[in-house]
Formats: C-alpha cells, sequence, structure tokens
C-alpha cells in the first residue's frame, strides 16, 4: 500500500508540474503512468484501497491542475510563454484602437492643407482639426491645398486642390 500512495503523489505531483513546467508532454505521461500505477496498485491491495486512490485521483489532479494554470501567468516562465491582458485605458474614446466612431461624413468637399506628404497616406488639416487621410494615388507633398473628394467608413480620401 505504501507504493500505492507514493506513486498516487508522485502522479499528483506531475500533473501539476506539467501545468507549470514547459516539458512536451514527458510530466503529463510520467504522471498518467503513475497515477495508473497507484490505482492498480491500489486494487491489487484490496477494493476499497483502490477506489479511495481513484477518488483522490479525480478530486486531486483537476484541483492541482487548475492551481497550476492560475500559477503559471505568475512565473518568469508563464509571463514570456503567455501574452499579456490587453490595457482597459485606450487611446480612442470608442475604446478600440485605431478606430474612430466619428463620423467623417461631413468632411466631404472640404479642403484643407497636408500637414505631412501623402505618399498616398498621411496626416491633413481640415477645418482645423488633424485627420489621416488618402490621396487618390498620387504623392502630395506637405503644406499643399487639398479637397475632400470621398469618405468611405473611416477613410478620408483628398486629391490636389485645383486653384
Amino acid at each position: 500500500m505504501t507504493y500505492a500512495i507514493i506513486l498516487l503523489l508522485a502522479g499528483i505531483l506531475l500533473a501539476f508540474l506539467e501545468t507549470i513546467l514547459p516539458s512536451g508532454g514527458v510530466l503529463g505521461f510520467l504522471a498518467a503512468a503513475s497515477l495508473i500505477g497507484a490505482v492498480v496498485l491500489g486494487f491489487m491491495h484490496g477494493e476499497p484501497a483502490g477506489w479511495i486512490i481513484l477518488l483522490a485521483t479525480f478530486i486531486c489532479v483537476p484541483i492541482l491542475i487548475l492551481l497550476g494554470l492560475k500559477v503559471l501567468p505568475k512565473t518568469p516562465f508563464g509571463r514570456r510563454m503567455i501574452l499579456a491582458e490587453p490595457h482597459k485605458k485606450l487611446d480612442s474614446p470608442g475604446g478600440k484602437a485605431g478606430i474612430s466612431d466619428e463620423n467623417f461624413s461631413g468632411l466631404k468637399d472640404k479642403s484643407g492643407v497636408t500637414v505631412t506628404g501623402l505618399r498616398p497616406s498621411g496626416i491633413a488639416e481640415i477645418n482645423g482639426k488633424r485627420y489621416s487621410v488618402v490621396s487618390e494615388g498620387e504623392m502630395i507633398d506637405s503644406s499643399v491645398e487639398i479637397l475632400v473628394k470621398e469618405v468611405e467608413g473611416n477613410n478620408i480620401i483628398v486629391r490636389r486642390k485645383n486653384v
């Protein structure tokens, strides 16, 4: 019965270690082998002992695996392996980084000035506010007057203003 208890404890420990150490499944295989061996030895000793070991296996292993998954993100290896949670505070008011909920359709046919060169995208100032814009395909230098030709969702399409 002593060997069955030793194998049970070893199997439970190996199952826990499998969750926090990178072993490629070796520790999981050893844990399964130890736990099966413990159950077999328990039933060889007597039916009540086998059922107790089997019950202990079904209770302890899932609890320790879940505990290992809770501990893993706090270990140095776990922090490198698991992606960090996204930050709650984002730059845009809509809550999605890089996507604006603002309606740009009111900018159609408005004029402005390029702040950066458009190759074909860049920054332009329209009505005193800066926007990310895209030219119709041509490259436009900075400080050039532009006209908003079209707005498609968040894309503001501009062209050089003909003077």
